[in-house]
C-alpha cells in the first residue's frame, strides 16, 4: 500500500530574508514541536560566509509563519561549533523541550544538546554521545527501559543510544557510548540502508512519534546519484531497536522545482514533525535552502506501514 505526503499549497513556508544577515543565503531543515496550540519552528540559517545559525518561527496551522525572529536563537559560541550549528530535532519532553543538533567544526561534525521552557532562553550541555563524526540525533518523548533513549547517525546507519540521565550525556568521557564505541556499533544500529532510493545512506528526520501501534520514524535515504528522499517505518514501542515495518518506496521525494534547484540539488530532508488533528505534518528542507511541510493522515501513515509487515 503505498503513500505519499501532501505538500501544503503554501510552501515554502520560510525563506531567507535578504535583509537578515545571518539567513541571507539559505533557511532550512526545520525542526518542529507543539506548546500547546503553539508550533515552534527551528530552522538552519546561514549566513555569507557559510556559518549556521538556528532562527525561530512559530505557526498555529503548521503551514503559516505568524512570527519570526530577528535574531538567532542559538548561534556558534564555542569552539566545537565554530563552522555551525546546524540541522535541529526538538523533542517535547517532561514540560521542556530538548534539542539535539549538529556542532560542526574543523573536527566535523558532532552531536550538541540544549534545552529551552520558552525559545527564549536556552540552556547549552555541549557535546553529547560518541567523540566520532556524528549527526542526525533525536531523542524519544518518554524515557524507554526507564533510559532516555537516543537515536542518532554514524555513516551508513541509525544507531540508537541509552542513557541513565542528562548529566550522563554531559559527561561525553564517561558516558558507555563514547569509549571504543565503534567496536559496538553494530549492537547498536537499528535500521540500515535497504532499497534503492537509500542505498548510500540513512538517517533519522524527526524524533520518533508514539502511536498504538508503534513509533512512526520519519527518516531519510540518499541514493547513489546523492538525490535525498524521505521514508517512513514503524518501531516496537517497548523495544524500538525491532523495525515493525519500513515503506519500500519513498513517502517524499524532490518533485518541484524548489526541491530539485536550490544550493544542493534534488534534496527533501524531513526534520521536525507534530500531530495536529490526527494529521502529521512533517517539516523539511528543499535543496539545502528553503523549509517547507507536507501531511499525512496519521491512520493512513499507520496502515501502509502495517501492510508492509
Amino acid at each position: 500500500m503505498r503513500v505519499k505526503l501532501v505538500r501544503s499549497p503554501k510552501n515554502p513556508i520560510i525563506e531567507p530574508r535578504p535583509e537578515i544577515a545571518w539567513e541571507v543565503m539559505a533557511t532550512f531543515n526545520p525542526g518542529a514541536a507543539k506548546n500547546g496550540e503553539v508550533i515552534h519552528i527551528l530552522y538552519r540559517a546561514v549566513n555569507e560566509h557559510n556559518i549556521s545559525s538556528l532562527g525561530h518561527a512559530t505557526t498555529t496551522d503548521g503551514e503559516t509563519i505568524v512570527d519570526r525572529s530577528l535574531e538567532p536563537a542559538l548561534a556558534p559560541v564555542d569552539s566545537w561549533e565554530e563552522l555551525g550549528c546546524e540541522d535541529p530535532r526538538i523533542t517535547a519532553f517532561d514540560g521542556g523541550f530538548y534539542i539535539f543538533y549538529t556542532a560542526y567544526s574543523r573536527r566535523g561534525p558532532r552531536i550538541a544538546l540544549a534545552s529551552t521552557n520558552d525559545f527564549r532562553s536556552y540552556e547549552r550541555y555541549g557535546l553529547v554521545g560518541p567523540n566520532y563524526d556524528d549527526k542526525d540525533a533525536a531523542l524519544f518523548p518518554q524515557l524507554i527501559r526507564r533510559k532516555f533513549a537516543v537515536v542518532h547517525r554514524i555513516e551508513p546507519n541509525i544507531e540508537l543510544a541509552f542513557y541513565d540521565s542528562i548529566k550522563q550525556m554531559e559527561k561525553v568521557s564517561q558516558n558507555p557510548y563514547s569509549k571504543n564505541y565503534l567496536k559496538r556499533i553494530e549492537a547498536n544500529t537499528i535500521m540500515k540502508p535497504k532499497w534503492k532510493w537509500e542505498e548510500k545512506k540513512v538517517g533519522i528526520g524527526p524524533p520518533p512519534v508514539r502511536t498504538n501501534a508503534g513509533w512512526i520514524v520519519i527518516y531519510h535515504g540518499v541514493d547513489s546519484n546523492t538525490v535525498y528522499r524521505a521514508g517512513a517505518a514503524l518501531l516496537d514501542l517497548e523495544n524500538p531497536f525491532r523495525v515493525i515495518a519500513r515503506t519500500p518506496e519513498p513517502i517524499l521525494e524532490p518533485e518541484e522545482a524548489f526541491e530539485r534547484v536550490g544550493v544542493v540539488p534534488n534534496v527533501v530532508f524531513p526534520e521536525g514533525a507534530v500531530v495536529v488533528k490526527d494529521e502529521l505534518k512533517v517539516f523539511y528542507g528543499g535543496a539545502d535552502r528553503i523549509c517547507c511541510v507536507a501531511s499525512i493522515p496519521v491512520k493512513l501513515l499507520i496502515e501502509a506501514l502495517e501492510s508492509y509487515a
